[in-house]
């Protein structure tokens, strides 16, 4: 329908920014509301660009959907998954503190570094790995901007320290 479409990033079938944004929003009120977890995880592909630029953006496409499935493997139903640009994915998980949601990420990596991926119809095998930074919901925090930034930091943390690896925001 033309509302899926609306809500759907094309390429991965996740959730996309739009959507993400919308829905982060409320569930970032109603966690603040009544007083319950919620984190953020911000997945980023790492050396996607290596990817496009050795094997074509067909193969960087076939990495990006298969990334996208893997994660969305990882996660509940009620966990807002979304690409939010690039190789760039989201996942909000409500009702959920940072220990879990850093075991949640880990599942993730995991996932993704565990099996090559098939591109070009299956014919070449190459190793993925993914980079997460992990923030959770703040009594202080005024919106949900705050935490993505902190899962942001997280993030350019775990590429910083040598990438494959998930890294909760500093305290």
């Amino acid at each position: 329908t033309t509302i899926e479409m609306a809500v759907t990033d094309q390429l991965t079938g996740l959730h996309n920014r739009r959507y993400l944004e919308t829905h982060f929003n409320g569930l970032f009120d109603e966690s603040a509301l009544r007083a319950r977890d919620l984190a953020v995880l911000m997945l980023d592909i790492d050396k996607f660009k290596l990817v496009n630029d050795t094997y074509g953006h067909d193969a960087g496409d076939e990495v990006l959907k298969e990334f996208a499935r893997r994660v969305r493997e990882a996660t509940r139903v009620i966990d807002v998954v979304a690409r939010f640009g690039g190789e760039e994915i989201v996942v909000v998980l409500p009702e959920t503190g940072l220990h879990s949601a850093l075991a949640v990420a880990e599942r993730i990596r995991s996932q993704v570094q565990s099996e090559s991926f098939a591109i070009r119809g299956g014919l070449t095998q190459i190793p993925v790995t993914v980079s997460i930074g992990v923030a959770s919901r703040r009594a202080g925090d005024p919106s949900p901007a705050q935490m993505m930034k902190r899962a942001d930091e997280a993030l350019y943390r775990a590429k910083g320290e040598g990438r494959n690896r998930v890294i909760a925001a500093a305290a």
